[in-house]
This record gives structure tokens, sequence and C-alpha cells, in this order.
């Protein structure tokens, strides 16, 4: 199918089968799984290429065109004859255990960089706010090498329980957070 590959493309996925799409005003629905191939058990680094059973992972990914998209994936458990165990096929776009593709995350961090709040960054990507929170622990900041001449701090009682406070730092000649 020649369109196989300008939706891998587009989704930067290698190795895609596409099975089905469907669409509708508001939403991109992409079935797909990818080619077989021999994996490296994680458990005991044997190779293997025996298929345990299949599964389906719905995972939401960045908007196409404005509409919420939708990756149906059939994905592949392995069975490891060495160690008798199964795992799941390696999959790049998905971080293990998660129903969002790194591709929305970041978008999702991007667009906090053009001053949008959390809420209405979730709520424009069709996420919670706990996801886009759990992703931004994940950013690992370089620390600063000197201090702004000029440093602001203020505390502020947030939403978070209402048993937390919290902090920002701030230099204000520069109008940036620190």
């Amino acid at each position: 199918m020649p369109n196989n590959d300008y939706i891998s493309n587009i989704l930067e996925i290698k190795d895609l089968f596409i099975t089905n799409i469907d669409y509708t005003s508001k939403e991109n629905h992409i079935y797909f799984t990818l080619k077989r191939k021999d994996c490296v058990c994680p458990h005991c680094k044997a190779i293997t290429n025996k298929v345990h059973d299949y599964r389906t992972s719905i995972i939401k990914d960045s908007p196409i065109m404005g509409k919420s998209t939708f990756l149906h994936y059939r994905k592949r458990r392995y069975h490891c004859d060495s160690c008798n165990r199964h795992f799941t096929e390696p999959f790049s776009l998905l971080p293990k255990n998660c129903r969002l593709t790194t591709r929305l995350c970041f978008e999702a961090i991007h667009l906090l960089k053009s001053s949008l709040n959390v809420s209405n960054v979730a709520s424009q990507l069709g996420i919670s706010v706990s996801s886009i929170f759990r992703r931004l622990k994940d950013i690992k900041h370089q620390e600063p090498k000197t201090l702004p001449l000029v440093l602001s701090i203020d505390e502020f009682k947030g939403n978070s329980g209402g048993n937390k406070y919290h902090s920002i730092l701030t230099a204000p000649k520069e109008h940036k957070v620190f």
C-alpha cells in the first residue's frame, strides 16, 4: 500500500503496517501493527521471534489537521524459550506503561512555553493536567552558572490539595522565570 510510506513518515514510525483508518469530523483513528522481527528478551538477553499473543493499545497522539488522533496499536507479546517469560515488542514512540505519545507530551510542554497555563494546554490537547505535570518532572534542568543580580522569590498556596505551598523564582530585570 503506497499510503503506508506517507503515513509512517508523518507518524515517524518505521516498519508500519496500517490495517485501517477511520475518521470523523473531530477524530482520526489509525489502526496499525509493526513489522515482525527478532527481539531481544529484556530479562535474559536471548533472541526470540516466538509470538505469545497480541493486544491492542489505544494511544493518544498529537492532533492532525486540528482533529484528535488515536493510534490503535496491535502490539505483539513475545515468548522467550530461554527464561520462559513474556515481553512486549519495543516501541520507540511510547514510554513504557503510557498511553500518550512522547510527541504529544512534547507538544504540551511546547505550548506551556507560549505562556498558556497548564489547564488550558490540557483542555486544548484533550489530556489531563496530571499527565502534563508527570512529563514536566522528566525534564532535566541545567544548573545556572551564575545568579542574576536581582532575584525575586514569591510563595503562594497552589491548588495541590490545600496542603502545599508553591514558590517561583524570577529575574525581574530580565523579565524571565528563573
